[in-house]
């Protein structure tokens, strides 16, 4: 046997091994993409509902201020809160059944009182975080003191799934939930 013979029998397959070599080097960087996208959505999803968590407290502080003469008259309760479409509060005002206040868009309809519009619109508030946050709470607190402005502070919780980015294996567990919290302050 020549040489040129002993060469070419000793590369067969060499280049089959360069093969699989690249298409494992291109797999893995594919698995890195996918995990990147995967990452990317996850992120996406969290900053959305952060997003609405706070634009849904702005519009709570919002009819707070529309509603002044009873959330800054210290007639306000010193706590409430909201799980659900649920509000208790100890006096019990913020939680009655308000009636519909509709006399802005309907002038038929009959004026409610200041008590009725701020149980009317923390009511409307808690279910429309409801129907957004199905795992949502929120608690508020006021300082009703004569001396100072009247503050309220109101502290929505809720659960955000997210994907882990130091998870090590692929599975369904791969996903990490965790509570979050979002507090506002105002003063109406």
């Amino acid at each position: 046997m020549n040489r040129s013979q002993t060469l070419y029998r000793r590369q067969q397959g060499f280049t089959l091994i360069e093969v699989m070599i690249a298409v494992l080097v291109v797999t893995v960087g594919l698995l890195g993409f996918a995990k990147m996208q995967a990452l990317a959505i996850s992120s996406t999803q969290v900053a959305s509902s952060r997003s609405m968590i706070a634009l849904q407290s702005a519009s709570l502080a919002a009819a707070m201020h529309g509603n002044r003469t009873y959330w800054a008259g210290g007639v306000a309760p010193a706590a409430f809160s909201t799980s659900g479409s649920t509000v208790t509060d100890a006096t019990g005002v913020l939680s009655a059944t308000p009636p519909v206040c509709l006399a802005a868009t309907l002038p038929s309809a009959p004026l409610c009182t200041p008590a009725q519009l701020a149980a009317y619109d923390l009511q409307l508030w808690a279910t429309s975080m409801a129907s957004l946050f199905p795992t949502y709470t929120s608690a508020g607190t006021c300082t009703i003191s004569a001396s100072t402005p009247i503050s309220c502070t109101v502290t929505v919780s809720w659960t955000e799934k997210y994907v882990s980015s130091n998870q090590n294996t692929a599975s369904s567990s791969a996903s990490t939930a965790g509570t979050r919290t979002y507090t506002l302050h105002v003063e109406p």
